[in-house]
């Protein structure tokens, strides 16, 4: 079981019961979403049944709220 935060305990990697991941593809997908901003979403690829690419978007507001506010002032 894995705990959130400081208390998270070290897993081993032969205790996860994983199908189409291996530890590594794990742990570069848990990097990916630790370095997400406000703003961001992770696309995993699998080609013939197995994962190909992981695709990183990050999104990035157009304006700030209170310049959002002033659009409809003359």
């Amino acid at each position: 079981m894995l705990h959130s935060g400081s208390n998270r305990r070290k897993d081993n990697p032969s205790d996860l019961d994983l199908k189409k991941l291996n530890i590594d593809q794990v742990r570069r997908i848990d990097a990916l979403l630790a370095s997400l901003g406000d703003y961001g979403e992770i696309h995993l690829i699998v080609q013939h049944g197995e994962l190909r690419y992981i695709n990183k978007v990050e999104s990035y507001k157009a304006w700030k709220d209170n310049d959002k506010n002033r659009e409809g002032e003359v």
